[in-house]
């Protein structure tokens, strides 16, 4: 795609186990081991004011194995469910980082991993002769969706050329003004933005809801597309101009 890049606002990581097996290897000497089987399918969608969306480009599927030797002789390390989560865990983030996947955090790391997969590993672990080296083959299916959201990019945008204001700020002001679309009172603890340009102010979840509709200040009608950042403009030129070739 020859344009900059927007940085995703929002993604979601889903997992499913496919398939575990677990067999004990021949011979005394060799050490137990993890492999992970991992299909990860990779989606852009793009959100754009208006409602107008569409996938920002071709969805990415790619198969990866991954062996993770344990330095036991026995199946020890997976006997743990604590343990093997850990393992499981660690194999997945290093097969999603060395494919690009950046800025994921623990949370992401942990929610690529399905719940319950270790302790059906740890319980076949423990049923197996003690010493017995074992090699673990569990089968992920990973979803990685990631979010592009113009409303959501163009209201950080606002925030951060305006005003970031809390009413109350100044004492004396009196009675905090109401906020323009819910007509309540922007409190001193609800978070609101003032708009560049205009310097009308909102609370922060009225004005996010209203630019999903439209990027114009819903006071003075001031366009407010201006202040997208780059990447996102280039999206947004883009879609409307050829909304069927954003792939």
């Amino acid at each position: 795609m020859a344009m900059a890049a927007p940085w995703p606002n929002g993604h979601g990581i889903t997992a499913e186990t496919t398939g575990l097996d677990l067999v004990t290897l021949p011979g005394g000497g060799q050490w137990s081991e993890l492999v992970l089987h991992l299909p990860v399918t990779e989606t852009h969608q793009w959100f754009g004011i208006g409602g107008a969306g569409g996938r920002l480009r071709r969805p990415r599927r790619l198969t990866r194995d991954k062996r993770l030797p344990l330095s036991s002789s026995g199946p020890d390390y997976l006997r743990s469910a604590a343990v093997c989560r850990r393992l499981i865990v660690l194999g997945v983030m290093r097969v999603l980082r060395d494919e690009g996947f950046r800025g994921l955090s623990a949370d992401d790391w942990d929610a690529a991993v399905p719940r319950g997969v270790e302790a059906r590993v740890a319980e076949r672990a423990r049923a197996l002769p003690a010493g017995c080296a074992c090699r673990c083959e569990v089968s992920i299916r990973v979803g990685a969706e990631f979010a592009y959201s113009e409303p959501a990019a163009l209201l950080r945008a606002c925030a951060d050329a305006g005003a970031l204001m809390t009413s109350g700020t100044a004492a004396g002001a009196g009675a905090a003004p109401p906020c323009p679309i819910c007509l309540e009172e922007m409190a001193r603890d609800a978070g609101a933005t003032r708009l560049p340009g205009c310097a009308h102010g909102f609370h922060s979840r009225c004005i996010g809801r209203w630019f999903q509709k439209a990027a114009a200040c819903p006071v003075c009608r001031d366009d407010k597309l201006q202040y997208l950042p780059p990447g996102y403009m280039a999206v947004h030129d883009m879609m409307r101009s050829d909304p069927e070739g954003s792939c």
